[in-house]
Parts: structure tokens; sequence; C-alpha cells
């Protein structure tokens, strides 16, 4: 298996810098690793893997999406993301089985790899922040936010707030009992952080203050007043952020609360409009106006069809339908929340499904807590805390997000399945 081991392992140490290039190349290096773990499979015959309850859950799930696709409102539009979705879950697997054929030194390899990418990606965005433009020449695209290495995609924040989890368990597993490790993780914490402030996209930075929150409480790596000492600083950069950077603030408070008021188009010129006059809706919206109309046209689609939904990518294509639109504002690609998308795309059964893993992690997480809290021999397992902190910020429901099923998005959440797989020993690979 030694080709397995050197092509796969060399993929996934340069997916999260093909993740920066865009959607293309990464998903041609997952399409890869699905095509060899699929050859070794059959290579070998061995089957086992299809009675792991995790790859049946998926392989059913991904079953049923095709099935939905087939009768879909345009069937072939559909397929052309369910059809090959298993690839993600052969991914996976292959992430998995390949540190697992791996002594640590060679991981250790890996996390590197990681690190260095995502430090680098901090240090463009902050550059672009000071200067224009961003080490490649790219300028700001948006005159609010920061984009750095993606350029007219707006996904700074997005990038470092979903990859920090992982780079959080490859700092822990390289420097952890290291001299300056305080120091370095704070400065790890404070600076991506801060870059997603930056960056302007605000459910970005409520992902990773939530996770940092989940990690400074239940982790036992730093003490208590260091801890402190990390919530005061971060406190103090956002205090001096707001106040000397007029274009963060204005992103971060202004357009929000004139967003949650119902305004729409905001602009430099609107943050001083009166939020009584004619400008702004008198009505509460679900967190902008434009979030609030795409979520009441997919709860007539989930109306619709309750058990099923109306097929992935059906939104993009039913929303401007009479019986579906609530507004002029009700069409776009995505409904941008991951529940309310499952709900109208895939019914109560991908809900569900998607829904109770969210609630396994935040049981696991509460149990952690307590076994803590009451137990003082209890030794925490910084990793995991790490990675159930991912699935939670992935998953959770009240905030608006990206298209679940979007190939980039999907190539992050299996990149960190698959170690989740293999960290805890999902699969028994002494088998294969």
């Amino acid at each position: 298996m030694i080709y397995f081991n050197y092509y796969v392992y060399l993929l996934i140490c340069i997916i999260p810098a093909l993740l920066v290039t865009g959607p293309f190349f990464a998903d041609l290096a997952v399409s890869i690793i699905a095509i060899i773990v699929a050859a070794s499979i059959i290579k070998k015959k061995k089957y086992f893997i299809f009675k792991n309850k995790y790859f049946v859950i998926f392989i059913v799930f991904n079953l049923l999406l095709v099935i939905r696709s087939a009768f879909a409102y345009d069937p072939i539009f559909s397929l052309k993301v369910t059809l090959f979705y298993f690839r993600f879950a052969l991914f996976s697997i292959g992430i998995a089985y390949c540190f697992y054929l791996l002594n640590p030194k060679s991981i250790n390899k890996f996390y590197y790899c990681l690190i260095i990418t995502f430090v680098i990606v901090v240090l463009d965005g902050y550059f672009q922040f000071l200067f224009g433009y961003n080490s490649i020449g790219y300028e700001r695209f948006h005159e609010f936010r920061l984009s750095g290495f993606f350029g007219p995609e707006l996904i700074l924040g997005s990038y470092v707030s979903k990859m920090f989890p992982i780079v959080m368990v490859s700092f822990l597993m390289l420097e952890k009992n290291k001299k300056y490790f305080f120091f370095k993780i704070s400065l790890l914490i404070l600076s991506s952080v801060m870059l997603v402030l930056l960056s302007g996209e605000r459910a970005a930075l409520f992902s990773i203050l939530l996770f940092c929150i989940i990690f400074l409480v239940l982790t036992d790596l730093i003490k208590f007043k260091f801890k402190i000492l990390i919530l005061i600083a971060t406190i103090l950069s956002f205090a001096i952020i707001l106040v000397f950077s007029e274009n963060t603030k204005t992103r971060i408070l202004d357009q929000t609360i004139y967003s949650f008021y119902g305004g729409k188009n905001f602009s430099s010129e609107s943050k001083n409009l009166d939020l009584n006059n004619d400008e702004v809706k008198k009505e509460l919206v679900i967190f902008t106006f434009d979030t609030h109309s795409h979520y009441m046209s997919a709860y007539k689609m989930f109306l619709d069809d309750k058990l099923f939904g109306k097929g992935v990518k059906m939104f993009r294509k039913l929303c401007s339908k009479k019986e579906f639109n609530y507004n002029e504002w009700s069409c776009t690609s995505h409904p941008h929340n991951t529940y309310i998308q499952l709900l109208a795309e895939t019914g109560i059964f991908g809900f569900l499904l998607i829904f109770s893993i969210f609630i396994l992690c935040v049981l696991e997480i509460i149990k952690i807590f307590f076994k803590k809290i009451f137990n003082k021999k209890y030794s925490v397992d910084n990793v995991n805390i790490c990675l159930y902190g991912f699935f939670i910020i992935y998953l959770w429901p009240l905030m608006p997000t990206g298209n679940f099923f979007n190939n980039w998005l999907s190539i992050i959440l299996f990149f960190i399945s698959g170690f989740f797989l293999y960290r805890n020993n999902k699969i028994k690979f002494n088998e294969f």
C-alpha cells in the first residue's frame, strides 16, 4: 500500500493551500483521493467498510439525495451535485486510513504544512488591511471587507474561522509542553480572531468567537489567570479596532443595526440614516431583509414537500415561482442557512440527520464540561474538544451560512471529519 500512503498523504498536505485557490483544484484532489480509496477497497476486496455505521449512514443519506434529485424540478442540475457526493465519504476515509498508516513524525509534517499555510493567509490578510492590497497585488474588493488571496470571493474570514480549529489541533500536537506555549497560543488566537473581525464577515466572527469560548472554558492547557488575560486582550483589541478602523465599525456595528431593522442596500451613506425614516422598514427581520426573504421563500418550499424537500440546488430554480416567492428579494443561489436549506431541499429526513450530528456534538461538549467540573481527576482530551468545537460552529443553526452542498465548504467539513475518524478510531483499519 506504499502508493496509497505516499500519494494520498501528499494531496492531504496541500489541500489547505488548494482551498485558497478556489474549489476546483481542491475538489480535484478530493476526487483523486476518493478514486484511490475505492481502488484500494476493490483491489484488496476489503468491503468491511460498508459495514461501518458512519459510512452506511452517509451512503443512505446520499442515496436519498440522488433519488430526490431524479424527481426534482430540474433533475440534471440537481444530480450534478448529488450523484457523486459520496466521494466526500471516501475522501474522509482516505484521510483517516492514510494517517493510520503513517508514523507520528510523518503526521507532524502535515501539521506543519497546515500551520504554515494558515499563517501565510493570516499575514497576507493583515498586509491587505495595512496597504490596501495583498502580497500578490489584489486590492480590496469591498470598502468594508478584506479578501486577501481570495480576491473577489469575500471568504477570508470564513476560511480562517473554519480552518482555525484544525490549526489549533495541529498546534497542540506540535507545541504542547514546549517553551513559550502560552505566548504562542495567545498570539495564534488573537491574530486569527482580529483578522476575522477586520474581514467584516460577521457570521465567521461569531463562529471563531464561539470556538474560542469552548476552547478556553474546557481545555486544561492554560491556567485560569492566563485565560482571563486572553479574554481581556481580545476585548481591548476589539475596542481599539472598532475605534480606529471606521470601515470595520461600519460593517460590524452600523450595518448590523441597519439590517436588523429591515434596511436594504447598505452603503457608506446609509449609516447616517434615521431608523425611523422611509428608507428603513418598520419591522424587525431575521438577520437582514435579504436573508429574511430567503428564509420565508425556503419555508414555503418546505411546506410544499415536508418529508423530502424540493431537491438539492432547487431553491435557486424555484424561488421565483409564484407559489414560493415571498417578495422581490426572495431569490438567490441558496437560503443562507444550513437547516433552512436542508428543510427546503431535503425535507425533514435530511434536516434530522445533520441536526442530530450537531446535537450529539453539543451533548459531548456538555458531558466534558460537567465531568471537568465535578471530577477533578478527569483527563480532558484537548484535541477532541477542538474537533467537537469545529462541528458545533460549522453546524450552528442560528446564523447565516453558506451553501451546505458547496464543494469548497464540503471539502473543509469532510477534511476535518477524516481527521476526527482517525483520531477517535471510528474505523477498524487493522481489518483493511
